[in-house]
């Protein structure tokens, strides 16, 4: 059965993702490869696109503008998912969407993936890397290497952290992956820090209808916060897959041999995009979208701004707010399945992401970093829990759960107020 997986990087309303169907072939040598999926991994990549969907609706509520890469996230989350057990494992696989499936399926899905993607438009630059750096003499379970190795093409190398050119080392693999566009992913390594396991992912996209540069124009941009700055635009007269909804305009603008489209989504005049974006902006709407722009095309007047942004996320405190906790909690999280060390926990979970957009198409790339640091409380040690500041406080009955007192202690004086 055919189906055709839409991996994509979400950027505000902007969407680049896999192209549905097309009618006609180009010449052999540049022939589309559309990506055939067993069934088990149309399940798994209906939850990727999940995580996706849960991701962007997260940022959007903590961040203005924004450009992110879940692909590049559920790969090095996946990849560190590995080596974690009991608790630990159950929530992060649960937050990306695959506590159905076991690790075999969910590792298989995305070496497979990741090979096909970048075959599948001879036209578009794809590029897909993994790496695992460890500080050297650190102990770390040959089985968990092999894993990395095998289902994610991971590049293992130990390193001197404590090295003044260690972190050059990790930023120089980041930035020769990336085509230069990240350059720098880490700034210091932390003494307690054991481990980094990274995603690059880089796309370069030429447009099938290219824009003429000599057409392009500066006028005003309608920012939601009320600015109208002048903008680059760049315009063209064309058939695209449209559609209209009652919220937005939507128009798919492919590249190369359209098997990599972006999907703009364009809000109706008086909607606002957040308003779009919470109701429209979820795997069940994304599929009915997907599935009409198969159906439908206009010939549009097209005309988009030009622009180049870059984009930086701590993602532990999304992850968090999504349900991801114990692998960032000192002394609790679980990684026995990583080493025979015990007290590991992650410590950092960070995308960097660049975009250029112009008349002759698309440049993106993104890096996913995640660290997995030491604690100095070992796991049998009591942990520390001192109620010397503001804190909150309930009394319950444990049987039904009814509360029956709720309380915040923010001071110690016998004035209530």
């Amino acid at each position: 059965m055919r189906y055709r997986i839409f991996s994509y990087l979400l950027s505000g309303i902007v969407l680049i993702g896999l192209c549905p169907g097309c009618d006609w072939l180009p010449q052999q040598t540049n022939q589309r490869r559309d990506i055939i999926l067993t069934k088990t991994e149309q399940a798994l990549s209906a939850e990727a696109n999940r995580f996706a969907f849960d991701l962007f609706q997260q940022v959007n509520s903590e961040d203005r503008n924004y450009f992110i890469s879940p692909l590049s996230a559920s790969l090095a989350l996946s990849m560190t998912a590995n080596g974690t057990g009991g608790e630990t494992a159950a929530q992060m696989k649960d937050v990306l969407g695959f506590e159905a499936f076991s690790y075999e399926q969910m590792n298989g899905f995305f070496k497979k993936i990741s090979g096909e993607l970048k075959q599948a438009d001879q036209l578009t630059e794809l590029g897909i890397a993994n790496s695992v750096w460890i500080l050297e003499g650190f102990p770390v379970y040959e089985k968990f290497k092999d894993i990395v190795r095998l289902w994610y093409g991971a590049q293992i190398e130990e390193l001197n952290f404590f090295s003044p050119t260690a972190v050059q080392t990790i930023n120089n693999w980041c930035s020769s992956k990336t085509n230069g566009k990240i350059e720098e992913i880490i700034d210091e390594i932390p003494p307690s820090m054991v481990m980094y396991l990274i995603n690059a992912l880089y796309f370069k996209g030429i447009w099938t209808y290219s824009f003429d540069k000599s057409a392009s124009y500066r006028d005003v941009f309608y920012g939601d916060d009320g600015s109208s700055p002048l903008s680059d635009y760049m315009i063209q007269t064309e058939t695209y897959p449209y559609l209209e909804h009652e919220l937005c305009q939507v128009a798919e603008l492919p590249y190369g041999n359209e098997a990599f489209s972006m999907v703009v989504m364009l809000p109706k005049p008086g909607v606002h995009v957040d308003r779009m974006i919470k109701e429209f902006m979820n795997t069940e709407q994304w599929n009915f979208l997907v599935s009409s722009l198969e159906n439908f095309e206009r010939k549009l007047t097209l005309s988009m701004p030009k622009f180049r942004f870059e984009y930086e996320k701590d993602l532990i405190p999304t992850l968090q707010t999504m349900g991801m906790t114990i692998p960032f909690m000192e002394g609790m999280a679980d990684f026995s399945n990583m080493s025979p060390s015990g007290g590991l926990y992650i410590g950092l979970v960070k995308q960097k992401t660049y975009v250029e957009v112009n008349e002759e198409g698309t440049e993106a790339a993104a890096v996913t970093v995640v660290g997995v640091e030491k604690s100095s409380i070992e796991p049998d040690d009591p942990l520390p829990f001192y109620v010397n500041r503001s804190f909150v406080y309930i009394i319950k009955e444990k049987s039904t759960g009814i509360i029956l007192f709720m309380g915040k202690m923010s001071s110690l004086n016998q004035d209530p107020a």
